[in-house]
């Protein structure tokens, strides 16, 4: 006889693979490899949900499926936060798991109910393991959505943690707690799909703009900019700006500490210099050339190092090279010293 729990789990099986499929396919389509390892991740979590009696196999498909959804995690966080990940440094407590746990369920459980706690143990384990990565999720951005996320990935863990007591306790209570993780699980990675396609959904030229007379990359001042920025009106740009008022066509990002919808923290270099390359890098594909815009440089500098900025534009300075891009660069002369003015221009090619 299928009891509430093996019920809830069939259920769980049906309703979780189309949706895991589906990830796949955006994972696929976005060029995703976070979304591709979350993917993977769920589809052993629920692979490990089959019938197993002696519980083995729901362990290994447990802990791949927690090795994959730390890849895809952590993938998502570096190029936000990459200090973040530091705090991978405290799955080792995962070690206490087994001892802490068995002295709870000694104190709560008996004979039957004991042994059901002590045989799903390692779902408590797999909860702090996503727990964890909720956390890391949760201070790496001021994203809402991405916080959103990662509250939910502390919620699912949250849930599996109580997994054990919710067996040992009874049938009604274990069903109930595998109902509630499959709710937060949909909305998990509902929120990771939404996360991938915000970012990463730009808009590519698939026509080469008229680049004449403009060098790879250009370091210019705000009148010459606006010269330059007049042949691009209705050519999808991809620009980091401090104020608003750009064309539609154009992928306009706002440099701010506010959260709001497409803004990007100044501190997150990574994330500016991960969406221009795979901007001109796509633009390629398409036969095409990208044409990028920087008027934030000023406002960047007060947040991160000269250096820092330096090294950046000289990555973005190869790739416009290699990809065939164009980067406009726009400066306040007055605002930088004679030696950083020359070390600026120098990128110019």
């Amino acid at each position: 006889m299928i009891g509430y729990g093996d019920l809830f789990k069939l259920m769980g099986i049906i309703m979780g693979t189309p949706f895991a499929i589906y990830t796949v396919y955006v994972a696929l389509k976005k060029r995703s490899t976070a979304l591709l390892m979350h993917s993977f991740g769920w589809f052993l979590f629920l692979t490990a949900l089959a019938p197993d009696e002696t519980y083995f196999f729901q362990k290994i498909f447990l802990g791949f499926s927690g090795v994959c959804m730390a890849i895809g995690v952590s993938l998502l966080v570096y190029i936000r936060k990459p200090k973040g990940l530091m705090y991978l440094t405290g799955l080792p407590l995962i070690l206490v798991f087994n001892p802490l746990y068995e002295i709870l369920g000694k104190v709560f459980f008996s004979g039957d109910s004991l042994r059901r706690f002590m045989n799903v143990i390692h779902t408590a384990q797999y909860g702090y393991v996503l727990l964890l990565l909720g956390i890391m999720i949760q201070l790496s951005s001021k994203e809402r959505n991405f916080r959103r996320f990662g509250l939910f990935y502390s919620s699912m863990g949250t849930i599996l943690m109580l997994y054990p007591f919710a067996k040992g306790a009874g049938v009604r209570f274990r069903a109930l707690d595998i109902f509630i993780g499959f709710l937060i699980g949909i909305l998990l990675m509902a929120y990771v799909s939404r996360l991938i396609r915000a970012r990463i959904e730009l808009i590519i030229p698939e026509k080469t703009a008229n680049k004449k007379g403009l060098k790879k990359v250009n370091v210019v001042n705000k009148k010459k900019a606006r010269e330059i920025l007049a042949k691009f009106g209705s050519f999808p740009v991809l620009a980091f700006v401090r104020e608003r008022g750009y064309p539609k066509q154009w992928n306009v990002y706002t440099v701010t500490n506010t959260p709001m919808e497409k803004a990007i923290s100044p501190t997150n270099l990574a994330l500016i210099s991960e969406l221009c390359v795979r901007y001109m890098k796509e633009a390629r594909e398409k036969g095409s050339s990208g044409v990028i815009y920087i008027n934030c440089l000023e406002y960047l500098r007060i947040y991160n190092s000269f250096n820092s900025l330096l090294r950046i534009l000289h990555a973005l300075r190869d790739y416009a090279i290699v990809f065939n891009g164009t980067v406009i660069i726009e400066i306040e002369d007055e605002v930088w010293d004679e030696r950083e003015r020359i070390l600026l221009k120098g990128i110019e090619i």
